[in-house]
């Protein structure tokens, strides 16, 4: 019991730590497409350029041309399809930001998000980031996504922001989560610390899953082995084609058509694998229609994904978000009468489950903009889920032995009884 709450303690150190070096400093928003910070620290923290930044709708504009074109004022950032009476997301723009930054720190940074789903970005003139190809139709636009943080020199005084985007290939058009401004060296270590505990995050999962597999095959056939196995393994695959897709960073010309499918099919294939573990784990408690009903619609969406374009399957994420949160609650549901039920074991895995139903939900929640996405914090959560659900799994099949009676024992039948096909 001391190890755990030792373990415990050390991810909450962890994380504090984290969340202390990735903090954000209110300042702003920007009016009118200008933004004062001269008397904020960027060394302390960084700032979100959000506010009211210049919109050029419909052009597709070189800083040079901006100065004499018609414009107006759009809140930043948001999407275009919650912007525009249709809805659509399809189209091209150009916006503009004035940010009169502090004089103190000679080299700055921009952090970056996914933007849908091209764009060029220029600072006084010089074009400094970029993704895919912007375009005015869909031939001569080029998709791609890829999350980066970007340092330049400070020039003491204004800078300016051009920003183009282009989409035409995605449901969703404009940009999602804002853009952050901060010092070089603050944003650059943020940038190495969130893709180092997401590869640190996928390398775990996926030697989680050969192990299990390993089991799988020569030690103990039974199922929710091989479930367990194929969700560390599914979801190592995720981590690198979704939020910061570091998989894209490492061989930015892999194509998007094929990324944007390996990350929707991995989250359609977790779901899978996630309801038939839970059901071999508690099969007492399961129920049998509604888990099927789970397992078909993400087959259902699996086969949509494959064979229908992105702008179309896309669309229908929001439904997708229904089922899932008929998973959320078919887990909730299964453990709680698992616990109810005093099944052995219910305990000990109830926590690592409802655990992983909590950040799981908050994975949704910031993909749909109501929390600020914190790849850290995820990779920390989800690899501490998986890893406590595999030392169950490990201390039941008698691969290791527990220690002392802070474990409740999970006996044959109830972890591995076979249910009904």
């Amino acid at each position: 019991m001391l190890y755990y709450s030792a373990r415990a303690k050390s991810l909450l150190l962890v994380s504090f730590l984290v969340l202390l070096g990735s903090a954000s400093i209110i300042a702003g928003p920007a009016q009118n497409g200008l933004l004062d910070l001269r008397g904020v620290d960027l060394n302390k923290g960084r700032v979100s350029l959000t506010g009211q930044w210049y919109f050029y709708e419909n052009q597709l504009l070189a800083p040079r041309e901006v100065a004499a074109a018609l414009k107006s004022f759009d809140e930043f950032p948001k999407t275009w399809n919650d912007g525009r009476k249709s809805g659509t997301g399809y189209g091209y723009a150009t916006y503009r930001l004035y940010v009169l930054p502090p004089g103190d720190i000679k080299t700055l940074a921009l952090e970056l998000p996914q933007i849908y789903s091209s764009y060029a970005l220029w600072i006084n003139n010089k074009l400094v980031a970029g993704n895919g190809t912007v375009g005015t139709s869909e031939e001569e636009t080029v998709p791609q996504w890829m999350p980066q943080t970007v340092s330049f020199e400070n020039p003491g005084d204004t800078l300016q922001l051009v920003l183009q985007i282009a989409n035409f290939h995605h449901y969703k058009g404009g940009i999602k989560d804002p853009i952050y401004l901060g010092s070089a060296e603050l944003l650059q270590r943020h940038r190495s610390m969130a893709v180092a505990s997401n590869l640190i995050e996928s390398v775990m999962l996926a030697l989680i899953a050969i192990g299990f597999l390993i089991t799988y095959l020569f030690r103990n056939q039974k199922k929710v082995v091989l479930y367990f196995a194929l969700l560390c393994l599914t979801w190592a695959l995720r981590v690198g084609f979704s939020n910061l897709y570091v998989f894209i960073s490492l061989m930015p010309d892999f194509n998007w058509y094929a990324m944007i499918r390996i990350e929707y099919c991995t989250l359609f294939l977790t779901m899978i694998w996630a309801i038939l573990f839970l059901s071999r784990v508690f099969p007492k408690e399961q129920h049998q229609i509604l888990k099927y009903l789970l397992v078909v619609s993400n087959i259902f969406f699996i086969a949509f994904a494959l064979l229908a374009s992105p702008v179309s399957f896309t669309k229908w994420i929001p439904v997708y978000l229904i089922f899932c949160a008929l998973l959320l609650l078919y887990g909730v549901v299964l453990v709680l009468r698992a616990w109810i039920n005093e099944r052995a074991g219910a305990t000990y895995l109830t926590i690592s489950i409802l655990l992983g139903l909590l950040v799981f939900g908050y994975d949704v929640s910031a993909y749909e903009g109501f929390f600020a996405y914190n790849p850290i914090i995820f990779s920390a959560g989800y690899v501490s889920i998986f890893s406590l659900m595999s030392v169950v799994l490990l201390v039941h099949l008698d691969i290791i032995k527990s220690k002392g009676k802070s474990i409740s024992k999970l006996t044959y039948k109830d972890l591995y009884k076979e249910s009904a096909p």
